[in-house]
């Protein structure tokens, strides 16, 4: 399984749990490699310039729906790749440094119309900025993104008040909204988030169409043949439902997802075609 994230990340040690469920699941040895750079090509070029057996898989994010837009990538994410299992959904929340005047996503909304590009967004690395993009297409609103090289500088800013608002998992939003460094304003989850059970929800808050999410996901090339996608996502969710697995996920907020190989494909070509929407609305060149 190859990755385009650095050892010790999130994504990589959630695979690495995976192929390590894998191997009891199918019976022989599975290892990870990462391969970061290139905006994740080096890893996607690896899947690619495999044989189309099943033996060489990708794991990745919302990035591999993003990429080959934002990037003019090489590849057709609806084509060329097989969105084999996803692992976990993680929600995204929104924060809000205490000095903005708004302390729900309603008034975020009234207070941004009153003030169009007044309000400085920290932006996480430029997928992360399309979810801020997609709430201020969705309600008419302008931002001013200001671009940071991660998720840490991205909240040192606002919680130092250099910016007003970010767009982040809840996972990394969660100690500091528990901690009242910053405002939550909504969750996308579905329900009310266990580790942040005061925030509202989107569709509480008046917003049932902003629903993004973070996910990891298992892919292959496309001309896998079907028979081993379907044991694939098999096996996969067969890991994702155990004991280790839930135990790891349920610490860091996230669910386990269930979905089958035609669901978990439906799913991905929605977001190729969300992202893609909100990259070309609102003009989003690569950072």
């Amino acid at each position: 399984i190859v990755t385009p994230y650095d050892p010790g990340s999130l994504v990589d040690v959630t695979t690495r749990l995976v192929a390590e469920g894998l191997k009891t699941e199918l019976g022989q040895a599975v290892t990870v490699e990462n391969r970061s750079g290139g905006m994740g090509t080096i890893a996607m070029n690896a899947l690619l310039a495999a044989p189309a057996d099943g033996y060489t898989l990708l794991t990745d994010t919302p990035a591999s729906a993003i990429n080959p837009t934002l990037y003019k990538s090489r590849y057709n994410a609806k084509t060329d790749i097989a969105p084999i299992a996803q692992f976990m959904r993680l929600p995204f929340a929104i924060g809000a440094s205490p000095s903005l005047p708004v302390r729900t996503a309603a008034e975020l909304v009234a207070y941004a119309r009153r003030n169009p590009g007044a309000i400085d967004v920290a932006v996480a690395g430029t997928s992360t900025g399309l979810v801020g993009e997609l709430f201020a297409i969705q309600n008419g609103l302008k931002f001013n993104r200001v671009p940071y090289k991660g998720a840490a500088p991205a909240m040192l800013a606002v919680l130092k008040d250099e910016a007003k608002l970010i767009f982040l998992d809840a996972g990394n939003l969660a100690p500091h909204i528990a901690g009242g460094r910053m405002t939550g304003l909504l969750i996308t989850s579905d329900q009310r988030w266990p580790v942040l059970k005061d925030l509202p929800t989107a569709r509480e808050s008046g917003f049932p169409d902003f629903e993004p999410a973070t996910w990891f996901g298992m892919f292959a090339r496309a001309d896998v043949p079907a028979a081993v996608q379907e044991r694939l996502n098999a096996a996969v969710r067969r890991v994702m439902a155990s004991a280790k697995v839930e135990d790891f996920l349920r610490q860091r907020g996230a669910i386990a997802s269930t979905l089958d190989t035609a669901q978990f494909r439906a799913f991905f070509h929605r977001e190729v075609d969300t992202w893609a929407e909100v990259i070309r609305k609102a003009d989003i060149k690569a950072d």
